[in-house]
Order: C-alpha cells, then sequence, then structure tokens
C-alpha cells in the first residue's frame, strides 16, 4: 500500500512472507564436498564401461534434487544440463517423466540421450515435448492424458511467461496433481525480473521452501524494488529486503547492487536450489564491433532512409509506422541495408485510412502522459473515450483493416553488409549469426554458404551440429541460439546485435564453452547505426542484473569488450546515428 505519510518513498513492507523467506534454512557448498559428491555419484551411477564423469555441479543437483523431490536449476551455459535432465528421472523413480524443452533441441537431444546412456542410466521412456506443441489447442489434454509424475523444464525460461498457454496448462496440471515433482534448469532462467521465475521455484520447491514471495502484490513490489525494467518513477525503496543485507551492503554507495547480490545469495544458499556462481576459465572471449578501419560503410541513401524512419515515422517507400516498436524494427533493418514492403500495394481507402489511423498514433504517443507507448494501448484508449477526436480515424480503420492481408518483401537499398559478412566468412570457418530471414538468405546466395534456419536445419533437412568444421555457415539466431554445441567454431559475426542479455548468453556459449579448445573465442559485431550500440547497452544492463541476482556469470560482463558508446557516436553525422 502506498505510504500515508507525506514526502516518505513506498518500500517493501515487513511482511509474514518476508519473514518467513528470512528464516528458511541455507546451505553452502564447498568446493571440496562438491567433489567429493561428484566422485561418489559417479561411482554409484556410471555403468560398467563407461568413462564419464559428473561434474561437482551436476552431483549437487542430483543429490538435492533426490532428497527433496524436486528443483530449481540456474546452472550456467554449458554446464551439464542434458546430462542432468537425464539423470533426474532415474533419481526420482519416475515412471512417466516428460521433458519439455524448445522444439529444435528435440533431435538434438535425442541424439546426444543415446551417447550418454553408453555411460549412464538413462531411462528410454522420458517423453520429450515441445513448449511450442504445450501451447497449441490440439494439446490442452496433453499432460492430463499422459499423467506425468516428474516434469522437467530445461531452457525453463520458455515458462517464463505466465500469461502464455504453455505456462498456463503446465502451471495447472501442477497445482491439480501436487505429488508430480517439478525439475526447471535454464542457462537463463532470469531476463529482466524476478517474475521471470517466481512461479517456477514456488512449484518445484514448495510454498514453504520457496525464497520468493508467494502473494501477487508482494512479488510486484520485490520486482519494483530490484528489477532491471523497472523505470525510475516507478522503483520503490528497498525496506524489508535490507534483511537480507549484511552491515557492508547496507553501508554500500551501490545500495541497488547490493541488494541484489544479497537477495542472490538467499536464493541460491536455498536448498534445493543449485546455481552455477564460478567464473570461466579456458578460452578468452572478445566482443568487438566492426568499427575504425574494420567499419563497414553504408552508402548515403540508408541515411536518406533513417531521416525519413526519424522525422515522419515512416519506411523508406512512404509506408505509415503506428509505434516506437515499429520504428525500432525498420531502423534494425535498415542498419543491415533493407527493409520489408508490402506486395501487392494495399488499396488507396485502405492506405488513407492507415495513414490516418497512424498519424494519430504517432500524435498520442508523442504527447500523452499516460504512459502509453503500443499502437493497442492507443487504441484501448481511443476505444474508452480519453481521445474522441481520434475515434472516427480509428472506426474507419477498423472497417478496412481486414479488407487486405498484407506479404511482406524484402527491399535491398544497399549490399554493404552482405558483402562485409562474406568477405569475413571467407578469411577463416565461423558462424554468421543472423536475426532476419532476408539477411541469411541473400548472403547464402552471395556467398554460397549454407544456411541453418528453423530448427537449425538447412535445405536438405541437415542439423548444425553436422556441419563440416573447416567451413562457415550462418545460423539463425532464434533457432541455434539455445542448446546447441557448436564448440567446433571459435569466430562468430553477429550481423544484428540482440537487444537483450537472455539471448546474448544463449548465444555466446554455443561455441564458448567447456572444452572448447581454441585460446580464444571471438565475436565480430556488426554496428552501423546508433540502433545497434543502444541493443548491446541494453543487454550489458539486463547481463549486470541476472549476475547481481543470480549469481550466474555473465558472459557478455566476462568477455572482452570493444564496442563504442552511445554517446560516443551521437555526435556522428547522418540520421542512422540518431534515436
Amino acid at each position: 500500500m502506498p505510504s500515508s505519510t507525506p514526502g516518505v518513498i513506498r518500500a517493501v513492507q515487513h511482511t509474514r512472507e518476508v519473514a518467513r523467506i528470512v528464516s528458511l534454512p541455507r546451505r553452502v557448498w564447498t568446493q571440496e564436498s562438491a567433489s567429493e559428491v561428484a566422485q561418489e555419484f559417479t561411482s554409484v551411477l556410471r555403468k560398467p564401461g563407461g568413462t564419464m564423469v559428473l561434474r561437482p555441479i551436476q552431483a549437487q543437483a542430483l543429490l538435492e534434487i533426490g532428497v527433496n523431490g524436486g528443483g530449481f536449476c540456474p546452472i550456467r551455459v554449458g554446464g551439464g544440463k542434458t546430462l542432468l535432465s537425464g539423470l533426474v528421472p532415474f533419481v526420482l523413480d519416475s515412471r512417466r517423466p516428460v521433458l519439455f524443452l524448445p522444439a529444435k533441441l528435440i533431435e538434438k537431444t535425442k541424439r546426444e540421450f543415446r551417447i550418454l546412456a553408453q555411460h549412464w542410466p538413462i531411462p528410454n521412456f522420458i517423453r520429450l515435448v515441445s513448449y511450442e506443441l504445450l501451447g497449441r489447442v490440439q494439446a490442452q489434454a496433453l499432460l492430463d492424458q499422459y499423467q506425468p509424475d516428474v516434469i522437467i523444464l530445461d531452457e525453463a525460461h520458455k515458462a517464463g511467461n505466465k500469461k502464455a498457454a504453455c505456462t498456463k496448462r503446465l502451471l495447472r496440471y501442477l497445482a491439480t496433481h501436487p505429488t508430480c515433482k517439478l525439475v526447471a534448469m535454464s542457462g537463463t532462467i532470469v531476463k529482466r525480473s524476478i517474475k521471470n521465475y517466481a512461479h517456477l521455484v514456488a512449484r518445484a520447491l514448495g510454498p514453504l521452501e520457496a525464497p520468493v514471495p508467494l502473494s501477487f502484490t508482494e512479488l510486484e513490489d520485490w520486482a519494483d524494488a530490484l528489477d532491471e525494467k523497472t523505470t525510475t518513477d516507478k522503483r520503490i525503496g528497498l525496506g524489508a529486503l535490507t534483511l537480507f543485507m549484511s552491515r557492508e551492503e547496507r553501508e554500500a554507495a551501490d545500495e541497488l547492487t547490493a541488494a541484489r547480490q544479497a537477495y542472490r545469495r538467499r536464493l541460491v544458499e536455498t536448498p534445493s536450489v543449485v546455481a552455477t556462481t564460478e567464473g570461466f576459465e579456458g578460452s578468452s572471449l572478445t566482443i568487438e564491433a566492426l568499427w575504425g578501419d574494420r567499419e563497414i560503410k553504408l552508402s548515403p541513401v540508408i541515411d536518406e532512409a533513417f531521416a525519413k524512419l526519424r522525422k515522419e515515422w515512416c519506411a523508406p517507400d512512404g509506408w505509415p509506422l503506428m509505434d516506437p516498436m515499429s520504428v525500432w524494427r525498420v531502423a534494425r533493418e535498415l542498419s543491415q541495408g533493407f527493409y520489408y514492403e508490402w506486395r501487392p500495394r494495399p488499396p488507396d481507402p485502405w492506405m488513407a485510412a492507415r495513414r490516418e489511423w497512424a498519424k494519430w498514433c504517432r500524435e498520442i504517443l508523442t504527447n500523452n502522459r499516460r504512459n502509453l507507448d503500443s499502437e493497442l494501448q492507443v487504441t484501448n484508449a481511443v476505444s474508452d473515450g480519453f481521445y474522441p477526436l481520434a475515434e472516427p480515424a480509428l472506426a474507419e480503420w477498423r472497417r478496412v483493416r481486414d479488407s487486405f492481408e498484407p506479404n511482406s518483401v524484402p527491399v535491398w537499398l544497399d549490399d554493404s553488409v552482405i558483402r562485409a559478412a562474406a568477405l569475413w566468412a571467407k578469411i577463416a570457418p565461423g558462424i554468421v549469426w543472423t536475426e532476419h530471414q532476408a539477411v541469411a538468405e541473400a548472403l547464402a546466395k552471395h556467398a554460397r554458404l549454407v544456411y541453418y534456419g528453423k530448427r537449425g536445419q538447412d535445405s536438405r533437412g541437415r542439423s548444425i551440429e553436422d556441419h563440416p568444421a573447416d567451413e562457415s555457415l550462418i545460423a539463425s539466431v532464434a533457432s541455434n541460439a539455445e542448446g546447441r554445441n557448436l564448440q567446433k567454431w571459435w569466430r562468430n559475426l553477429v550481423t544484428s546485435c540482440p537487444p537483450n542479455g537472455l539471448r546474448w548468453e544463449q548465444m555466446l556459449g554455443r561455441t564458448h564453452r567447456d572444452n572448447q579448445e581454441a585460446d580464444e573465442v571471438i565475436f565480430d559485431v556488426v554496428c552501423t547505426s546508433i540502433a545497434h550500440i543502444d541493443a548491446f547497452q541494453q543487454a550489458l544492463k539486463d547481463a549486470a542484473y541476472i549476475e547481481a541476482s543470480t549469481g550466474q556469470a555473465q558472459k557478455l560482463l566476462y568477455a572482452d569488450r570493444l564496442i563504442p558508446e552511445p554517446d560516443d557516436v551521437r555526435t556522428r553525422p547522418g540520421h542512422r546515428w540518431i534515436k
């Protein structure tokens, strides 16, 4: 509740929930004890003739999951979660285990299970189901029909959104089947909020043992105090959260970072929470912008397109854009030399209605005081009567909107990024990471490289893991940044900088991982506009929050980073360097 005292900032309140979490038992693993458990479990679990050994973090997790009947395991990328997911059903004596994971990783996991089963007692009846399938209409009764007794979530951040259909179905089944055990694992469990994982911790550990508030309002308060994405005007005081902090942390200059670290300690020292906290050994990691002598020069036509985009909220062909998110999307496309155009063109009445509605969206989003930031929010506000002058434009747009179905076609204005990427791939074997299919297809045609898109497969159905190590390739970030072992390459080129730390952590972990033989792993980054540089800065903030609040060392922070600061480029001439 807001403070009733004038001038006092609202803060996290002292409640029974806070007292419960403060009083939860703590345990700390030493390196020596973890190593001993790893030796013991290896000797007990390994098959005769097997040669693999368990890592300490894997043995810790198996022990605590076995003792407590569930677990929450934020284990870093490359930390051995695939073997862990295969052994959990054995340790829990499961008869109907289900392993949820992204669809693109199912075949890869089946293949790895076949190899691991030569060394470990991995049951051959683990059912692998994709999050994508669970979210479909036809899978509404999937869990009720199969009745799993153990549910394992690999890449558990896929169940982080409580509004998503797959998460709703998962939580509904767990609520009605209290004996079903839950184990949630991910190298990137946190994106920007404690709310990404609180519901999973609560169910995996049980409501009395979970180190997160169970009530919605208290969880919101904790998030408003600790989260990275919270705006300055929404952030509230730490209040009761200072109970987790040491005296030194309470006196620290950066109180927020200290509070995140204290909460992380409370989280990872809770029984059944097994997290990697160590740094990285082995290969060094360098993230470097193609800058200075290596900078990709774009033609003046791109800057002209950016000028139209910034001043008029229009694509190069005059297409009106509705909100800042659409402007941002087109800016990322133009940064690579293209944009998407609708062909065939829409009818004039349809286009006129869209232009008029877009004009009102731009006007309202630019000047509103209701914290509106998307077309949908503007639509709802106009429908609720807050902007009566815009109602005729909305009514006309709704009348004609469904009379035309857009078909997007890439239009290239400059192929400089494509030519630079082709030259990069020719110098030595490496992975070119792409965000847009148009870029991947144009590069594949220009440089005669194989593109691994949907499900991490090429046009012939070959998996990316089977690509020859001495040849460069193109990889879709969306399809290949999670769960794959691509350590036979050490060179990487990122054509479109991801704007969040979670995506970066996953992508970096494909080649910078345990057993990488190269001394250094390199990620070169295309930086052709302020959109790329701002995206990288946002990813850095995300990574700092994740590391402070969970203790998971983030590769993005570990790396040597040679990326320009936003302030260093905003004085450059040209609209692509202006926000």
